[in-house]
């Protein structure tokens, strides 16, 4: 009898007070991301904002997941009278003012949060590269626009890769960055597949309809579907428990990022799926290269494709313009060595001085699309030295948590984080790295991550302070 008195009491206990704050903090903010997402005017805008402040001030890192899903909605902002704002940037200060309120709510308990918690190996280099940035902004021409890539493509998400060291203190907050990450890029895909098929929001060029998504390029789509879809396979390989999720979320992200047909999206995608599997297992290489034939043999009918075929062409079209503009980059490097041309004034350089008369035809082009010649003109000789020092560190890092204990759903983060870095430096040497919103934020996130997963295996150089 005594034994039925407990289990009746433990049915009817209370659930314990942080799950009913974490149910109203995610209430707050799945309806202020809904209404942000929907707004007609500034004042419904505004109160959205307002939601998800309070969210974020009983849950700071509620903010990190809604983060990763808007990243690829960027190109839709919300306008403050005569300013706009992204979805991103929006979200960020809504997560930086809630975690800043619940900070002081915190330390009003008493609760002691040393700013020691914010350091990381990461630091140097990313001080190099604000220095970089700012150095460079001597040699803008044009500084209305180097302002604005400052503020949105360096500043903002660097400060995203803090709140994320300061706030992946759970293992579910981790997951939930992680989650956020690919149900942007599937939301992404399947808006793109509704207007492939249901609409005509599509660019028919070279014999070929190319998907859109929420983007304004093709190219775009495929910049960011490269760095999700190994997320989701290393989660379908790593993790049977989310298998099934990891697969269904593929099927969207394959199908739009065939349907981009962007030769650079395809190859760069392959290679970093190619790095997924070969970390997952070495063996694998002959199936994989099984897979890659067989690949091979379907993509026959794509070569009678002009779009595809252009590409093979270096006397004209995509390929012949791409190695004219890396003509004119590398003139523009020996004639602005130290500091290069200032972030985003690459297009007024090259369209009024460097562009060679056989490139005319694409006038309008705004970086180098090369990794190399991209950061070493934005951002001059040391946001090269800087990009590489990151990049380094990052895998310095990799490798040490790699070769330890892991779960299984951390060894998929890893594996889909490296797969993601693959595609940025593979794809960011025919096209874009990192000067995009959605691919800076997602390169910051994704080195949270790495920094954050290391500080969890060294308690001792953090302070006791919690931030839940």
């Amino acid at each position: 009898m005594s034994n039925e008195r407990g289990a009746t009491a433990a049915v009817a206990s209370p659930a314990p007070a942080y799950l009913h704050v974490d149910v109203v903090a995610a209430l707050l903010t799945v309806a202020g991301a809904a209404i942000l997402a929907v707004a007609p005017n500034i004042a419904v805008s505004a109160g959205s904002l307002a939601l998800l402040v309070a969210a974020f001030s009983l849950r700071p890192a509620f903010g990190l997941p809604l983060l990763g899903l808007v990243l690829p909605f960027y190109l839709l902002p919300r306008s403050f009278g005569s300013m706009s704002f992204s979805m991103p940037e929006l979200v960020l200060l809504s997560s930086v003012t809630g975690a800043a309120a619940h900070g002081a709510w915190m330390r009003w308990r008493g609760v002691e949060i040393s700013v020691a918690r914010l350091a990381t190996p990461f630091d140097l280099p990313i001080v190099l590269f604000l220095a970089a940035v700012l150095t460079s902004l001597l040699a803008s021409e044009v500084m209305r626009v180097s302002l604005r890539d400052l503020r949105t493509l360096i500043l903002e998400p660097v400060a995203a890769f803090y709140l994320a060291v300061w706030l992946l203190r759970r293992q579910a907050y981790t997951k939930f960055l992680l989650a956020g990450l690919l149900l942007g890029g599937v939301a992404a895909a399947v808006l793109g597949l509704y207007q492939y098929f249901f609409s005509s929001h599509v660019i028919a060029v070279e014999g070929a309809r190319r998907i859109l998504g929420p983007y304004s390029s093709p190219n775009e789509l495929g910049l960011y579907l490269g760095r999700t879809i190994p997320l989701a396979l290393a989660f379908a390989i790593f993790t049977p428990s989310y298998r099934p999720a990891a697969v269904a979320a593929l099927l969207p992200l394959t199908a739009a990022l065939l349907l981009t047909f962007s030769l650079g999206a395809w190859l760069a995608t392959l290679l970093a799926v190619a790095g997924v599997v070969l970390i997952w297992r070495a063996r694998a290489i002959f199936v994989l290269a099984a897979g890659t034939v067989a690949l091979a043999a379907a993509s026959i009918p794509l070569l009678t494709n002009e779009r595809v075929v252009s590409h093979f062409s270096l006397t004209q079209g995509t390929s012949f313009i791409r190695l004219q503009l890396w003509e004119s980059s590398l003139q523009m490097i020996r004639d602005h060595p130290i500091l290069g041309v200032g972030i985003d004034n690459f297009l007024y350089q090259y369209r009024s001085r460097y562009m060679l008369p056989d490139a005319v035809a694409e006038p309008n082009l705004s970086h180098p699309h090369n990794l190399v010649l991209n950061f070493w003109l934005q951002m001059g000789i040391l946001g090269l030295v800087a990009i590489v020092w990151i990049l380094s560190e990052l895998t310095r890092r990799w490798l040490d948590l790699w070769r330890g204990e892991l779960a299984p759903w951390e060894r998929a983060a890893l594996a889909g984080i490296a797969g993601a870095m693959i595609d940025m430096v593979a794809h960011g040497m025919v096209d874009n790295s990192y000067f995009l919103v959605d691919l800076a934020f997602f390169f910051w996130l994704a080195a949270g991550i790495i920094a954050a997963l290391t500080a969890s295996r060294q308690p001792a150089l953090h302070d006791p302070g919690r931030i839940e």
